[in-house]
């Protein structure tokens, strides 16, 4: 019994442990993305990304954010939906005009470069986009792109871009559609005006988002401040299923405990009815031969439960250290958003929950077998086994 429950309760915190791992795998991806801890928009940009739609004063506002405490990052970013085109083929894309110095304090995508290099020191006209749409549009390092999007004015504006870097990320969709230019270059094109529509702030950690979210609405109540998991409500969503599962994963695996061990404690006393016989015989009362079980059960447990937990707390602080190579399935994994490298996690106030639900299982897997035993006659139960 003491190596079904260890065994049973190492499976099930490893288990347990990738599903929390692929979900913090897609939060943290999705925020080191693109998105950060929290974004600002005016409240007609969220609803209608349209180019007039942008922050009045947003580098004003940005520097005022740099300056709190807490925060690691701020992007201002100019963000325009248009059309990339090759020779080859074309493409809807998310143009983002950035200030790579700033955007390389909120996102990744600086690291992300499988191919040349990012913005920071290019030539004229940069771009730098993903796989996928290198692949959809035919297009390598160091050929040309051009770039068009309505103006200000509804015109057309067209501009010729050299790819210097191509990025990869764990996002096909976002590798498909995004492509990152600088900001500058893109206040060339449209008169010298460097539009704000956007402003990504990261934060030291991810708990100083509802302080900050109060804090940075109150400086201009007119502007839409919203955190990563309105942003993202389907990573808020994950979170919350994941939570869910693990919550209905763990029960299953207790429940399974718990006629595991009705089981063998009632094979138990069926194998001890002479014992319990002579015990009740010379003056035993029933009380205490059913805490007996009782205590028999829950100190037995409890060994198990320990053991259990202590190989699957070192086996999921080995695989959190190193990682498990998925790349066998990463174009999968990529389609959600989810890394290769997974790295199974579980919060360290789940071990003690799991240590009072294993003792409360051993109890009530105790009660019909103590129930059993007491109603034994003692009589009958030596000389049935004599």
């Amino acid at each position: 019994m003491l190596t079904a429950i260890a065994l049973g309760l190492c499976g099930g915190l490893f288990a347990t442990g990738i599903m929390v791992g692929m979900a913090e795998s897609m939060v943290n991806t999705a925020i080191d993305r693109y998105i950060g801890h929290f974004e600002i928009h005016t409240a007609s940009f969220k609803a209608n990304p349209l180019i007039n739609d942008y922050i009045p004063n947003g580098d004003s506002i940005a520097a005022s954010l740099k300056a709190l405490n807490g925060v690691t990052g701020v992007s201002a970013r100019t963000v325009i939906e248009g059309m990339a085109s090759s020779p080859a083929s074309n493409s809807g894309v998310q143009i983002v005009g950035v200030i790579p110095g700033d955007e390389s304090r909120v996102t990744t995508d600086a690291q992300r470069i499988v191919e040349g290099k990012y913005l920071d020191d290019a030539g004229r006209l940069p771009a730098v986009i993903g796989r996928k749409l290198a692949e959809k549009l035919d297009v390598r390092l160091h050929s040309k792109l051009v770039l068009s999007f309505a103006g200000r004015d509804g015109s057309i504006i067209y501009g010729s871009f050299r790819i210097v870097g191509i990025f990869e990320t764990e996002s096909t969709l976002f590798d498909k559609s995004t492509l990152f230019v600088r900001r500058s270059d893109l206040a060339g094109l449209l008169g010298g005006l460097a539009l704000v529509h956007e402003i990504a702030v990261r934060l030291a950690n991810a708990e100083l988002v509802p302080q900050m979210l109060t804090s940075v609405k109150a400086m201009d109540p007119t502007l839409a401040v919203d955190g990563w998991k309105d942003l993202a409500p389907e990573l808020k969503l994950t979170a919350e299923m994941t939570d869910i599962s693990m919550l209905f994963f763990l029960a299953i695996i207790l429940f399974g405990l718990l006629f595991g061990i009705t089981n063998t404690m009632l094979m138990s006393v069926l194998d001890r009815v002479r014992e319990f016989g002579v015990l009740m015989a010379v003056g035993m009362k029933r009380k205490r031969v059913f805490w007996l079980i009782i205590f028999e059960t829950v100190f037995l447990s409890l060994t198990g439960a320990v053991i259990g937990v202590v190989v699957g707390a070192i086996v999921i602080d080995i695989t959190n250290r190193t990682g498990i190579n998925l790349s066998i399935v990463g174009e999968g994994l990529s389609s959600y958003g989810i890394s290769s490298m997974l790295y199974p996690y579980i919060p360290l106030d789940m071990y003690g929950g799991l240590a009072v639900l294993v003792i409360l299982t051993a109890l009530c897997a105790a009660i019909y077998p103590g129930i059993k035993a007491t109603k034994l006659n003692p009589a009958s139960s030596i000389r049935t086994y004599a």
